[in-house]
């Protein structure tokens, strides 16, 4: 009876969810090396069949190549790290005096692979959010509020996160530290106002496209902005669960912490692979009677109109 009592678990939701979250990792990391191995596969056949069109230089292919291989690295590195880690909780250190599973959980960044899985992952989250604020950035075509406004917010994040990495110390950083809560916060705030100024910006040339020519020409826009939200929505759904689940103190928070930055990593995958595709791509240029040309494809960056002038959507994905 006394050695029953013993393993017993003194908080079992605790120690069920952060299991499971373990095993949604798994699921999530399977995905993502899938649309990793497709993403790259859709590069390197883009940079041939689709440069001419989309007006992208091999140089611009190569740094998105690297950007999909090194995000996928940290990745792996943090999924490796947090499966060494579950295995220690409920074997490796089983029936060792003082350490229980609650404790390890609750006390992961004893243990440098634990930290180093966090650190990883947190890196991964800064190089992701920076490939929105330079996407947020050129399709406003460099505007300085927008600048000034993205990369505040990102400057922010950055700042927070790495100010929860140093007073974290031996405990997870989702424990205590209301640093997180703002960080979280601060995080779904950036993928909101991402959001909202490219799909506002696109909606924008779109109507003018309308007045000028017609809304055939238009349609081509509509597609992008749909691109755009789906792929925000999915990303921005898990980090509103796991804000609200934190900022409640919910063990739920364990079943949505390993696998939130490779959801955001999926996300971005999804856009790189139908654009390097060219399945969110056209690119024709077309002169109405009146004499406006129109040079559209996706993602654009200028919107001027006017006699003789271009519409353009270049894209910046590749």
């Amino acid at each position: 009876m006394s050695q029953s009592n013993k393993l017993t678990p003194s908080n079992p939701s605790l120690e069920r969810y952060r299991l499971d979250g373990m095993i949604l990792d798994g699921f999530t990391f399977g995905i993502y090396t899938i649309l990793t191995i497709y993403a790259v596969i859709a590069i390197m056949r883009g940079r041939g069949t689709h440069s001419k069109q989309c007006k992208v230089s091999k140089t611009q292919c190569y740094i998105l190549l690297f950007y999909v291989v090194v995000t996928f690295l940290l990745g792996a590195v943090g999924f490796a790290a947090n499966a060494r880690y579950t295995e220690d909780i409920w074997i490796n250190f089983r029936g060792q005096p003082g350490w229980s599973p609650e404790d390890l959980i609750t006390d992961e960044f004893y243990f440098w692979y634990s930290r180093l899985a966090t650190d990883s992952q947190g890196i991964m989250v800064w190089i992701m959010d920076a490939l929105l604020l330079y996407r947020c950035v050129v399709t406003w075509n460099y505007a300085r509020w927008v600048i000034f406004l993205m990369g505040t917010v990102y400057l922010a994040i950055v700042a927070l996160s790495m100010s929860v990495m140093i007073f974290a110390q031996k405990q997870a950083i989702f424990t205590n530290l209301k640093m997180q809560l703002s960080f979280l916060t601060l995080s779904c705030t950036y993928n909101i106002l991402y959001t909202v100024l490219v799909a506002a910006k696109i909606l924008s040339v779109q109507q003018r496209v309308k007045h000028s020519l017609s809304a055939e020409y238009a349609q081509i826009y509509t597609s992008v902005v749909t691109l755009i939200i789906e792929s925000a929505f999915l990303y921005f759904i898990f980090d509103l669960l796991f804000l609200i689940s934190f900022a409640i103190h919910s063990d739920t928070e364990y079943l949505i912490l390993l696998e939130n930055c490779l959801i955001q990593g999926i996300a971005q995958l999804l856009i790189i692979i139908r654009v390097a595709q060219g399945r969110e791509h056209a690119h024709a240029t077309v002169t109405s009677d009146s004499g406006v040309a129109v040079n559209h494809s996706t993602l654009a960056s200028t919107d001027t109109v006017g006699e003789g002038n271009p519409i353009s959507m270049k894209s910046r994905i590749c």
